[in-house]
């Protein structure tokens, strides 16, 4: 009557084969889907970077309009902003505030990422650095104070081994 047909579709042998190879592309593929951390630290520091340039940025063109001194008693070099008032050295917010409620430049940041640190004040006297980051070595941020008034405050990206 009817004629037998042969099965069609994959043998036991054809879906192992298949399968084997879907592990190990798989496994040659999920480290670079696995470490999501490292991009979410490089962007979080990136955002960082931006928003010290802005703030660096705008606290200088206001020191410039209130003929700020460049150096001298803290208490003459202050500019007051609406998140408080903010220390200055030669125009630019210092790396860290030197008196009680005065605002360094980290200060001025919301920053709200897990892990990350501020390593502290470092450098010679009245031109000192200040970083942020996960690591003090291979992955921060450095705000370095201006030394003069050739030389702005200057931020440095270091996103090795982040």
């Amino acid at each position: 009557m009817f004629p037998i047909q042969a099965n069609k579709g994959f043998t036991l042998i054809e879906l192992v084969v298949v399968i084997v190879i879907l592990g190990i592309l798989a496994v040659s593929a999920a480290p670079k889907f696995i470490d999501l951390s490292t991009d979410a630290r490089v962007s979080v520091l990136k955002s960082i970077s931006g928003s010290l340039q802005s703030i660096v940025s705008m606290v200088h063109i206001k020191a410039i309009i209130q003929n700020t001194p460049n150096t001298g008693p803290d208490s003459s070099r202050v500019i007051n902003t609406n998140l408080g008032p903010i220390d200055t050295w030669y125009k630019y917010p210092e790396s860290e505030a030197e008196q009680g409620d005065k605002l360094g430049i980290f200060q001025l940041l919301d920053i709200d990422a897990e892990g990350i640190v501020i390593f502290g004040q470092t450098g010679p006297n009245q031109c000192n650095s200040n970083k942020i980051g996960w690591n003090e070595q291979t992955c921060f941020i450095e705000y370095k104070e201006a030394c003069s008034e050739t030389e702005p405050a200057k931020i440095t990206v270091i996103l090795t081994d982040c």
